[in-house]
């Protein structure tokens, strides 16, 4: 199964993806993981990203193609995946169709998430990270077993520096404008699942398998 989860920040898309990597056994690729692991990595790739994010400049897409290309090009997602947080311009759409292509497969079904932005500034204002593990909660829709604690690993959990009502705003009003014309691309392609994002997690996901087993 060759997926990608989108939607506006704060959707969900994180969640479901974890959700389905574990009901398909596909890996999970999310594109702030990738982009952690190649700063870690001593290469060319991984000191070109560092540069930009230290010159507080965007990542090239050409980069972030080369980046995501070298993950996808992995044992591990020969059968499958799911994508998150890539694409997000319809540049970096046509190189992954270009890639997929390249390695004999394609996207079986493209799932957004759609969620109003009076919703995401609210849900955004409860959430939570584990900056040891990367996992992420919210207070409304997917709290903690235990207050303040990782369920994964037991660390203590800490709002985003990037959720205020501000920087939230700024982040929707990218998607706004570079990332949400990736609904009618690939609608047009058919493989388009319209998911209402702002339900509790459990009826989302329902909505998710539904679509994905039509």
């Amino acid at each position: 199964m060759f997926l990608l989860i989108m939607g506006p920040p704060g959707s969900g898309k994180g969640t479901q993806a974890k959700v389905l990597a574990r009901k398909y056994q596909i890996p999970h690729i999310s594109s702030g993981d990738i982009f952690r692991q190649a700063m870690e990595i001593d290469d060319v790739l991984g000191k070109e990203l560092q540069l930009a994010i230290n010159k507080g400049q965007l990542v090239p897409d050409e980069l972030t193609n080369k980046i995501v290309e070298r993950r996808l090009l992995q044992e591990d997602c020969q059968k499958g995946f799911i994508l998150d947080g890539y694409p997000r311009t319809i540049a970096q759409a046509d190189a992954l169709g270009l890639l997929l292509e390249r390695l004999g497969c394609g996207l079986n079904k493209v799932i957004n998430l759609d969620v109003d932005s009076n919703v995401i500034i609210g849900r955004l204002s409860k959430r939570l990270l584990c900056k040891h593990c990367g996992a992420s909660f919210n207070l409304i829709t997917n709290p903690p077993r235990n207050e303040g604690v990782c369920d994964t690993c037991k660390s203590s959990l800490s709002v985003r520096e990037d959720d205020n009502d501000k920087t939230v705003v700024d982040r929707i009003n990218v998607y706004e404008e570079k990332t949400k014309p990736l609904i009618e691309y690939y609608n047009k392609k058919k493989i388009l699942c319209n998911i209402k994002g702002d339900v509790d997690v459990v009826e989302a996901t329902k909505a998710i398998l539904a679509c994905l087993e039509r």
